[in-house]
């Protein structure tokens, strides 16, 4: 799971929005100067994290991928859920997917105070470059895929895992239909929501 499924796995409770947020960065030992939702966020974070990296389900996604892309494989299908998230954004929010992003946008923008100073600079750029719309569109899927290609120590081509999104979208969309559901609602019982 990305940064937009990790905001809507929040259920809307923004301090655990920006704890989820900050989970992209923060490690336990440094937890401690939180406030007690935020710091539930950030367990949230690796919970989702956690639970989606040992689903039957993923792997089945990720073997897809392994032969082309290897160890990139579990980083590039979690971008590919985000994607097919919003293509079906519908089925797992009232709200509209622009109010969403826009009100996720404000929130995280709003505490980056709180944020180390690496987090705050993905966050301004998040915003800036909306990476949130970005993930809607297989144009912005190979560019999002680029640009993390070139922050990795390997050399990769992460950016043209789109081509297999684009030939078997129709399988990785039915994985993930299978999936979100079950994240859902273990996302639910971890924040004992009812």
């Amino acid at each position: 799971m990305n940064l937009v499924a990790h905001q809507l796995l929040s259920f809307n409770q923004p301090l655990v929005q920006v704890g989820n947020h900050l989970g992209e960065i923060v490690r336990g030992k440094n937890m401690d100067k939180f406030s007690p939702n935020i710091i539930k966020g950030i367990q949230l974070h690796r919970y989702i994290d956690s639970f989606t990296d040992s689903h039957d389900i993923v792997k089945k996604s990720t073997a897809r991928l392994h032969r082309d892309f290897g160890k990139y494989s579990p980083i590039i299908v979690d971008i590919f859920y985000d994607y097919f998230l919003i293509k079906n954004w519908d089925k797992f929010s009232n709200e509209s997917f622009e109010d969403f992003k826009n009100r996720c946008y404000i929130l995280l923008l709003e505490h980056k105070e709180v944020y180390p100073a690496k987090l705050k600079y993905l966050t301004e750029a998040m915003i800036k470059y909306d990476w949130f719309q970005k993930y809607s569109t297989l144009d912005g899927i190979e560019e999002t895929l680029k640009q993390m290609s070139v922050r990795t120590k390997f050399v990769n081509n992460m950016d043209s895992a789109v081509k297999t999104l684009y030939i078997k979208e129709e399988s990785f969309n039915k994985d993930f239909l299978a999936f979100f559901p079950k994240i859902e609602q273990a996302c639910k019982e971890f924040l004992a929501i009812k």
